[in-house]
């Protein structure tokens, strides 16, 4: 299969939009800034069609597929209309994209008047136009010369690891890990994130279908081989459209060599891939020089990777031994950081024995480098779940955002799921977790929290929609089952609910909160029997480990037994547990919102007033 076009279409019978004013080089990353600074806006923050609608136009046209900006497909892909309907009779893009040139004007007159970006949508086309506001372009661009000036988008797959040693896979995938980094900060190139890239990862593929499945251009794909002290590495740069190599080379070097092999190689693609860049990186910032304390920091890395409790907990082996080799791998820290707060994300971790620790580790990242994004990230997350401090909380998420490369996916996950949803910000968090599922769009994990941001917008039939998708992605991974379930389960389709659950706990390793979330359904079909025997399970389970209190709450506000659960409630807070900063937008707490307890528990934890949750 070939590559897809990238030339520009015009859409309707205007004159003035017959050709497409795409962005230049040098403007492209300001491009993605200024659609940020307009969905955050409060014109469209409150608009969330109409945000969409935006949103797809002008990624659509980045990624090359503006000729595609039919009505048939915003149609279908943003209004979500079948695939069958008239547009004679449903008119509803042509409306919405009147109403979408208004507020266009409407923000350029007001607080984006002094922007420096302007999108504009041009009468007659579904194709946007993106201006400098301080100097209107005299000429046309072609769609030839907008096709050239796009940025070179490439996948950089998993290095298979040669060695004859399995335990130096970690190295071969810090290796991947790096050069992914490097090109991310090169401007004017788009690189697709690791979650998405690893899923290839000992797959045989298509490289004509891989460049498509992830809208690239070029994929490097290579190989690790360690033997001792010396390394040989191989890397080859391909042409996804017609499968030939644009660049291949061989390195042997030895171990000590490691940090200038993978300077030559990030260099060597943005050589090959020298048209589409902007400037000259120095790709590789050696965050240590310490050969020991970066292997250290890779095994660390790779086990974090796995979010186990296994893996977690060895990746904090390894970071911390990082750190004691070198006090000043800020990198190391914030993995220490990252680890920690993980532990308790997941329910695995008394979060008052370990959130502590990850708030040292990440003010010590940030005081040795400011630029680490995962410190930023982990210092929020710290702020937002843990000590509800709102304000600074977003301070150093929006650092995060800040200081992340393109590819980085995860500042902008983090930022939706465990800042802007818990408050209620349920039309910016949709915006974040769709520019992070853009980014990083076969990732798992940002597919399932997508799906949750979804739940909390009362969006049920599209929540199921879209785990289904997630379904026909990847039948193995639990979250999808459980995220499916949740949602059924608030239409009232109990069974299919039940059915969801067992099957995510038969994949999850029978985690406890899933067991949790059986027993709620159990009790909500009215088997009250069924409900209460795994509550002991899980009352025993407890005994001997930490079970969150939510979950036990959850089961016994489905038994209708409210003293209980606001009482196990009140350890949660206590404890500050991760998951209660949802209990003031999710919907499974709706039966306690009318006891006065509830607002109560509200007040305490201290948020901000939040708009009132959608209506199903």
């Amino acid at each position: 299969m070939g590559s897809r076009s990238v030339s520009e279409g015009r859409v309707g019978d205007d004159q003035d939009s017959s050709r497409f004013v795409g962005p230049s080089q040098s403007a492209y990353d300001d491009i993605r800034r200024q659609l940020e600074r307009i969905l955050a806006s409060d014109g469209f923050a409150r608009a969330e069609r109409m945000s969409r609608f935006l949103r797809f136009v002008v990624e659509q046209t980045l990624r090359g597929r503006g000729d595609q900006l039919k009505e048939y497909l915003i149609r279908v892909e943003v209004f979500d209309r079948r695939e069958s309907f008239d547009p004679r009779i449903d008119p509803v893009v042509r409306g919405e994209a009147r109403r979408l040139r208004l507020k266009l004007k409407e923000y350029y007159d007001s607080e984006g008047q002094n922007d420096p970006v302007r999108v504009v949508l041009p009468k007659g086309s579904y194709v946007p136009r993106f201006e400098p506001a301080s100097i209107i372009r005299s000429a046309l661009e072609t769609p030839a010369a907008t096709a050239a000036h796009r940025p070179k988008a490439i996948a950089v797959l998993p290095f298979l690891n040669l060695s004859s040693d399995n335990e130096n896979e970690y190295f071969s995938d810090g290796l991947t890990e790096e050069i992914i980094h490097a090109l991310g900060k090169v401007k004017g190139m788009s690189v697709v994130a690791r979650t998405s890239a690893f899923q290839f990862k000992g797959r045989a593929y298509d490289i004509r279908k891989l460049g498509e499945q992830l809208n690239v251009q070029t994929v490097l794909e290579g190989s690790v081989r360690k033997a001792g002290e010396r390394l040989r590495i191989t890397a080859q740069l391909i042409n996804v459209s017609d499968g030939y190599h644009l660049w291949s080379e061989t390195y042997e070097r030895k171990m000590e060599d490691v940090f200038a092999v993978q300077e030559e190689i990030s260099n060597a693609i943005v050589n090959a891939l020298k048209p589409f860049c902007q400037e000259e990186p120095s790709v590789i910032r050696r965050a240590s020089e310490n050969l020991e304390a970066y292997h250290l920091f890779l095994k660390g890395r790779f086990h974090n990777r796995k979010r186990t409790e296994g893996g977690l907990k060895r990746a904090i082996e390894f970071f911390h031994q990082a750190t004691e080799i070198d006090p000043n791998y800020a990198a190391a820290y914030a993995g220490l950081a990252e680890s920690f707060s993980l532990l308790a994300h997941k329910g695995l971790f008394w979060p008052r024995e370990v959130m502590p620790k990850a708030r040292t580790a990440a003010l010590k990242a940030i005081a040795l480098d400011g630029q680490v994004s995962e410190a930023h990230m982990a210092l929020g997350f710290v702020k937002s779940v843990y000590e509800w401090k709102w304000e600074k909380a977003e301070c150093h998420y929006q650092q995060a955002l800040q200081v992340a490369s393109y590819g980085n996916a995860e500042a902008h996950h983090w930022y939706s799921s465990d800042y802007l949803a818990p408050l209620g910000r349920l039309d910016e968090a949709l915006q974040q977790m769709l520019h992070a599922q853009f980014v990083d769009p076969l990732s798992h994990l940002i597919n399932s929290s997508l799906g949750f941001v979804l739940i909390m917008r009362r969006e049920y039939d599209r929540t199921i929609d879209h785990y289904r998708k997630c379904l026909e992605l990847d039948s193995s991974y639990y979250h999808f089952y459980t995220g499916l379930g949740r949602a059924y389960a608030q239409k009232g389709m109990l069974d299919r609910a039940l059915e969801c659950f067992v099957k995510g706990k038969e994949l999850s390793g029978d985690l406890p909160y899933i067991t949790g979330v059986i027993a709620h359904c159990h009790a909500m079909m009215g088997r009250f029997s069924q409900a209460e025997k795994l509550l002991g399970e899980l009352l025993l389970l407890a005994q001997e480990r930490y079970i969150p209190s939510t979950t036990l709450a959850l089961v016994y506000s489905g038994l209708n037994n409210l003293d209980e659960a606001f009482r196990w409630l009140e350890r949660a807070f206590a404890e500050r547990e991760c998951s209660l900063v949802y209990l003031n937008v999710y919907p499974t707490y709706d039966n306690l919102r009318q006891d006065p307890r509830f607002h109560a528990l509200i007040d305490r934890i201290g948020f901000p007033p939040i708009p009132t949750v959608r209506p199903a």
